[in-house]
């Protein structure tokens, strides 16, 4: 079965949890590059992985976030970029039981396109290129496209996706509550978004990071409200971050998590999992709610 024969047979897919908090949990330190310790910690990395899939996840994404060329740039491992993601790829996959799915993880650069900011939009686009193939080399089943704040950015690893493969996409923001709705960063709209993301043909549609499991509720009903049928993706954080005992912790423990699910599964997402903070416990969690509905 393909990712879009899956989607399109109606069960919800369980997406995993977070990479970059279980990487400081196993040590990453502050400024080291997350994609590195795909060559470096390629058994953790691994690890990472096969406790999301043992944890119930349907699909699990790479450790290749910050794996394009402008984001890899600020550590000076432009030149490791293909390397970086593909093994990225490869390690996820090497421990990927049958009949699941890994995903390829594309983040934002950090930085602003003309004329905010000095990157073109082929500059942005070619960056998130190299991550394309690579991810596809490897066998990826699909990318999805996370955290994304500024629609004509997301376009252009769209662009990347599109011309250098023939994988499905998900499309993801992360959006805050305004007086005028739910809104990215940059200002962009719910309606903006969805519609943009259905002329793409975006497999998956929705948001992650952000706002905890409540939040989430309040922001699905909105995607709801501009359209009922596109096929919803949810990763909601676990709560708000804080710091206990110089440890950064997150409010929302698993127990609490799954205890507001089936509120988020009665706006009939199509894909659900869980952002920062949360684990492969929350992801268990979620799996049991998902089988008892």
């Amino acid at each position: 079965m393909t990712l879009t024969e899956r989607i399109e047979s109606r069960k919800i897919l369980i997406l995993d949890g977070a990479t970059g908090s279980e990487l400081i949990a196993r040590g990453l330190i502050a400024g080291e590059c997350p994609e590195l310790w795909n060559i470096s910690h390629t058994e953790i990395i691994k690890d990472i992985s096969a406790s999301y899939f043992a944890a119930g996840s349907d699909a699990v994404l790479t450790n290749t976030f910050g794996g394009s060329l402008l984001k890899l740039r600020a550590y000076n491992l432009e030149s490791q970029a293909y390397e970086l993601n593909f093994w990225g790829a490869r390690n996820a996959i090497s421990v990927k039981p049958e009949g699941k799915f890994v995903i390829g993880s594309i983040g934002p650069s950090g930085l602003m396109l003309e004329p905010f900011g000095d990157i073109t939009y082929q500059e942005m686009t070619d960056s998130f290129v190299v991550q394309v193939k690579a991810m596809t080399d490897a066998g990826v089943d699909g990318f999805m496209l996370e955290t994304f704040t500024d629609l004509e950015e997301i376009k252009c690893a769209i662009c990347a996706v599109k011309e250098n493969s023939d994988l499905p996409f998900f499309a993801s923001m992360t959006f805050s509550n305004t007086p005028d709705g739910h809104k990215t960063m940059m200002g962009v709209s719910v309606t903006d978004f969805v519609e943009a993301m259905q002329s793409a043909n975006a497999l998956l549609v929705g948001s992650n990071c952000g706002n905890g499991i409540l939040k989430m509720i309040d922001l699905a009903k909105e995607f709801r409200s501009v359209s009922a049928t596109i096929n919803l993706l949810l990763k909601a954080n676990a709560g708000e971050p804080h710091l206990h005992d110089g440890v950064l912790c997150y409010s929302e423990s698993p127990e609490m998590f799954a205890s507001n699910l089936t509120d988020l599964l009665a706006i009939s997402p199509s894909a659900v999992g869980g952002c920062c903070g949360t684990n492969p416990e929350h992801i268990r969690r979620i799996k049991q709610v998902i089988e008892t509905v």
